[in-house]
Order: structure tokens, then C-alpha cells, then sequence
């Protein structure tokens, strides 16, 4: 169903219709007026009280506009477009909800992602406040007030330890976050887990904790992990249409120049995206390690491609130039692609992005040499997935190098899986 609201945007005063694909959840939206480009910012409610939230604009009564937009939160959808007429508007195409359901090759394939969103947000809306506060006494070491509420996950999560208190909120949030990812997902982890554990190379895994050790607070680092869930789990329904995208497998199916998103700002997901890389960066290093001891027995032993000869000369690097070190074709770099030329294009703020095409131009300078990506906001939306999908597989191998270092410190699991 499509509910149609007219606005007249604050300062030009343009008028536009905003035509909401009514769903199962709430549809936050943020766009810039077409004529002014002031940001117009807000959410309609469909799960409670079907009110409208409007920043920069104002409800009107219906009047012939100017300008219209779809919006959708399940789905991407058309951009914002000139209004000639009803009759041409409906000619452009159908709904936005019946333009997207024509690329998945059957209702089956739709009604099973929609599952996934509403568990994980089942899982946001019920879970993820409390694991957030729990984490929060793992922090503080308060292991002894874990021990009752980390029974509403499991009535098997006895948390005698530390160890214990890290086994059940990794499991707990893991199967939450699941919940999105890609299929099989969780099942790719567990092969990496029981890599990892192999009599064969334990000894070697055991040198590369105390190293990291060495170098980094494992405490901190999972701070930073738990912080960006957090970022990722409050703007979930901001996300919804790319995730639909992604786990309904239309990555390539839907016409990017016609078809973006309006559920969040172009700043608010670029910040979302550095901060994301940056944390990346950091955490590289557990999987250019375990990668160094399956393929050449020792963690400080780097492949020849890397030009790296040892941690010392990696450690010295700029971060950028660090992932010359993950060699694609080993093991443990199969779950990570990453953009470079995008990241340091951000890092130096020399992008621009614009609004009414949704494109977003990133320029690149290195050694007076300068290269153009050409991306729209959709595409970086998927890259913010992306990297949400390699932080759950990077902190699946840090769960591991963390299990050792409590086994290690004399720590028995109480809990069974």
C-alpha cells in the first residue's frame, strides 16, 4: 500500500510528495530538497501510532507538487524526480514495492529475508540492550552479575569465570548477529574456530596470543568491536534496504542509477564507514598472523608478496599500506574485501556527493597520481554491510585467540556446547 503525504520544504518552500511503501516496519527517511538541497529528515511510523516526524519541511494539504519520492524501508527505490503528471509518474513503473519483488526469482525467496530482518530485529528490540550492559560488567569484571541474567540466552550458560562470561556473550551475540549475514555463515566461522585449535599448529597460535598480547589490551579492542555492533544494531531499519539487497542476492540486479535509498544521510553513513574501516585495519593483523603460521609455520614469517619481512617492519607501516600484507589466496583472507582508494579518500575528506543522482565521487591522490571512484550512495551502503560482515568474521578468530589466553591463564570452561 502506498500512503501519500505532500510537504513544503522550510526554506524554498517547494512542494513535494513523499509516497511511503507502507510495510512492517517503520520507515526513517533523509533526502535533500531538490531545489535547495537543505537536508529534509524524519521518520513515519507504521509499527505504532502512524505519526510523521518532519525536520526541515512541513505537512500541506494535497496540492500539485513539485517533486516526489519514493520511500521504503524494506526496499531500495526511484530517487527523487520532477513531478509532470500522475499518469506519467505511474507510467515510470509500479510500486516500489513490485519494481524490487520482480527481481527476486520467487515471493519464497522475499518472505525468507524478511524473515532474517524481522529476527534480527526481534533480536535489537529484546536482546541487544541487555548483552550491551552485560558487556559492560565483562568490562568491569564483575563476572559474579552475569551470571543470572545471561540465563535468559541459555539455561545451559553456567558463568563460573571470565572465560566463561566471554563463551556465553560471544554466543550470544553472534547467533544475533547471524541473523543477517550471509547463509552459512556461522557454520564458515566454526570451520575457521576448529582450524584454529588444531593440535598441529596450537603451539605456534599460543607464541602469536602472547605476542598480540604484547601489543594491544584484548579488553580494548573488544570495546571497539561491541561499539560499532552497537552503531550497526541502533541504525538497523536505516540499513534494511541494503540488507535486503544483499541477502536476497539483487547486488547486481537493480538499476543503481534509478533506484537508491533514502533511510539515511550521505555523513551520517561515511562516518559509519571510516570508523568501521580504521577498526579493520587493526584487527588485519589477527588474520595476516594465523595466515603466516598455516602457510609458513611461524606467525612472524610473512609471504614474499607482502614485501613485509617481519611485525616489526609491519608494525611501521602506514595502515593503508598494511594490507598489502593479506595475501587473498590464503586461508584466513577469504572472508575480506576491502576498499582501499575508498577508505583513503575519506580519510583525507576529498569526496563529493550528489544529492539529487545519489552519486558519490572519491578522489584519491597518491605520489601526485589522483584516480576517481565513482560510487552511489547504495553502493556504500553494501560497503558498510560489507564491513560489518568482516568485523563478525574478524572478531570470530579474536574470540579464539581470547578462549587460548584464558585456557592459557589456568581458566576451566564451565559451559558445554
Amino acid at each position: 500500500m502506498i500512503n501519500r503525504i505532500y510537504i513544503k520544504c522550510n526554506f524554498c518552500k517547494t512542494n513535494i510528495l513523499l509516497r511511503f511503501q507502507m510495510g512492517e516496519f517503520d520507515i526513517p527517511f533523509s533526502f535533500c530538497c531538490p531545489n535547495c538541497n537543505v537536508n529534509i529528515n524524519g521518520l513515519r511510523k507504521v509499527s505504532s501510532d502512524y505519526t510523521l516526524k518532519l525536520n526541515n519541511a512541513m505537512q500541506i494539504e494535497e496540492v500539485e507538487p513539485e517533486y516526489y519520492i519514493d520511500l521504503s524501508v524494506e526496499l531500495p527505490h526511484r530517487k527523487i524526480q520532477k513531478y509532470i503528471s500522475f499518469e506519467s509518474m505511474y507510467s515510470d513503473g509500479f510500486s516500489p514495492f513490485m519494481d524490487i519483488m520482480r527481481l527476486f526469482k520467487t515471493q519464497q525467496d522475499y518472505i525468507h529475508v524478511m524473515k532474517s530482518i524481522r529476527d534480527f530485529i526481534f533480536f535489537k528490540v529484546n536482546n541487544w540492550n541487555l548483552l550491551k550492559s552485560l558487556y559492560d560488567l565483562y568490562f568491569g569484571n564483575r563476572i559474579d552479575l552475569i551470571q543470572e541474567p545471561i540465563l535468559k540466552f541459555s539455561s545451559h550458560y553456567t558463568v563460573n569465570n571470565k572465560l566463561d562470561a566471554a563463551m556465553a556473550l560471544h554466543q550470544s551475540s553472534i547467533i544475533g548477529m547471524n541473523k543477517i549475514l550471509a547463509p552459512n555463515s556461522l557454520k564458515n566461522f566454526l570451520g575457521y574456530s576448529s582450524k584454529i585449535m588444531g593440535k598441529e599448529t596450537i603451539a605456534e597460535v599460543k607464541e602469536f596470543v602472547n605476542f598480540l598480547k604484547n601489543n594491544r589490551k584484548f579488553d580494548f579492542e573488544l570495546k571497539r568491536i561491541i561499539k560499532i555492533y552497537s552503531r550497526w544494531i541502533d541504525d538497523f531499519e536505516k540499513y534494511i534496504p541494503i540488507v535486503t539487497v544483499s541477502l536476497g542476492n539483487l547486488r547486481e540486479k537493480f538499476n543503481k542509477e534509478n533506484y537508491g535509498i533514502a533511510t539515511i544521510s550521505f555523513e551520517n553513513m561515511i562516518n559509519f564507514y571510516k570508523d568501521t574501516y580504521e577498526l579493520l585495519l587493526d584487527m588485519l593483523t589477527i588474520a595476516i598472523g594465523l595466515n603466516n603460521i598455516f602457510i609458513r609455520g611461524n606467525f612472524n614469517i610473512f609471504s614474499d608478496e607482502s614485501n613485509v619481512s617481519n611485525f616489526n617492519s609491519y608494525n611501521n607501516l602506514g595502515k593503508s599500506q598494511r594490507l598489502k600484507a593479506l595475501i587473498p589466496e590464503e586461508p584466513f583472507s577469504k572472508c575480506i574485501n576491502i576498499n582501499r582508494n575508498v577508505r583513503n579518500a575519506i580519510a583525507h575528506y576529498t569526496y563529493d556527493f550528489n544529492s539529487s543522482t545519489q552519486k558519490i565521487y572519491f578522489y584519491d591522490k597518491h605520489r601526485n597520481n589522483e584516480s576517481v571512484i565513482e560510487l552511489y550512495l547504495c553502493d556504500l551502503a553494501l560497503l558498510c554491510y560489507d564491513n560489518i560482515t568482516i568485523l563478525a568474521y574478524l572478531n570470530e578468530l579474536f574470540y579464539n585467540l581470547r578462549k587460548i589466553d584464558f585456557l592459557e591463564s589456568g581458566m576451566k570452561p564451565n559451559i558445554r556446547f
